[in-house]
């Protein structure tokens, strides 16, 4: 009985220290991937889904880090084993599903925006890739749907209703397609969209539609969101010129430096020992506007935090597709520690 009991306290402790190794690894590797240092951090991560294949964390960063060097495959089977281990994980869907998306694999992208949804009700960047992939499959109606879902939770979203015109418009569906152009000129705040919204406008509320200009609709909207690594003009940072292999450097540079430049401990945390890593998810607009803040971290008091940092950066010059400006979702970690 003694030496049974030696056993499984012997097994207990190697687990223990396996465990404690692992976050250790964990923890370099994420250091790794915000210095950029992207080849390192991933054999960080390796080494700790090795000692330990239920960290989560370390799944969902070794993602993220494999999207960064461009091993999308990789990058979908790290988002997939994040999802075993937690199915809850609604970022794990949608950054899955843009690669897929990316990647064409349509099925597969539907499949991960509706689960994010399913997740998160009110999760509008998953609701405009849904979209959008409806589009690319020719389900105008459905994409129609799905802009009146983000029109039901967030009544005043001039991008949701000036889309869900222009598919109206699309359909044959004039009248409708006016009125939700009229709605979103009151309330637009983008000068990038203005011109949009008045042609539409003038397309489908004129009763003489043979004197208005000829609007051009086409099957994939430049208002997609694309992946910062594959993107053909990344979002430029006030101050960055150059050649555009330079831009995502500098890009990557500048944010950092506005972290350490807006970073704030709340005190808070600080007098409740609260720290830790909260990962940021955001979209540089069309306008380059900062947009659909979304944090995860050990605490709200470092989420809240992370997010006003963010919520902070300048306007930037937006990422472009094939000429036309393009959504660029970005992601980023943000580290809070007690000295």
């Amino acid at each position: 009985m003694r030496m049974l009991q030696r056993c499984i306290f012997l097994f207990i402790v190697v687990q223990i220290s396996f465990s404690q190794n692992a976050e250790k690894l964990l923890e370099k590797g994420k250091n790794l991937y915000e210095e950029m240092d992207y080849s390192n951090a991933l054999k960080n991560l390796d080494k700790a889904i090795k000692l330990d294949d239920k960290l989560v964390d370390a799944f969902f960063y070794r993602g993220l880090t494999n999207t960064r060097l461009k091993n999308f495959n990789n990058a979908i089977n790290d988002y997939s084993s994040a999802l075993n281990i937690n199915s809850e994980d609604e970022l794990a869907y949608f950054n899955r599903g843009l690669i897929n998306y990316a990647l064409k694999n349509n099925d597969k992208a539907l499949a991960d925006f509706t689960s994010a949804i399913l997740i998160d009700s009110k999760f509008t960047e998953a609701y405009k890739s849904l979209a959008l992939l409806k589009i690319r499959l020719r389900d105008l109606e459905g994409a129609i749907d799905t802009y009146s879902q983000i029109i039901s939770f967030d009544p005043i979203n001039s991008y949701a209703y000036y889309n869900r015109g222009l598919l109206k418009y699309r359909t044959g569906k004039k009248p409708e397609a006016c009125i939700d152009a009229r709605i979103a000129l009151t309330h637009n705040s983008s000068n990038n969209l203005s011109g949009a919204i008045n042609m539409l406008i003038e397309n489908s509320c004129d009763k003489t539609p043979s004197t208005s200009k000829p609007l051009v609709i086409k099957g994939e909207s430049n208002k997609s969101s694309i992946n910062f690594n594959i993107v053909d003009e990344v979002p430029i940072w006030p101050g960055c010129y150059g050649l555009q292999s330079e831009m995502r450097g500098c890009f990557q540079r500048n944010i950092q430096a506005h972290i350490a430049r807006n970073f704030r401990y709340p005190k808070m945390a600080q007098d409740r020992k609260i720290q830790g890593r909260v990962f940021v998810q955001f979209t540089i607009d069309i306008d380059g506007t900062i947009s659909q803040i979304r944090t995860r971290g050990p605490h709200p008091l470092l989420e809240q935090e992370g997010r006003r940092i963010i919520s902070l950066i300048p306007r930037i010059q937006p990422g472009m597709q094939n000429g036309k400006p393009v959504r660029v979702p970005f992601s980023i970690p943000i580290t809070f520690k007690l000295q």
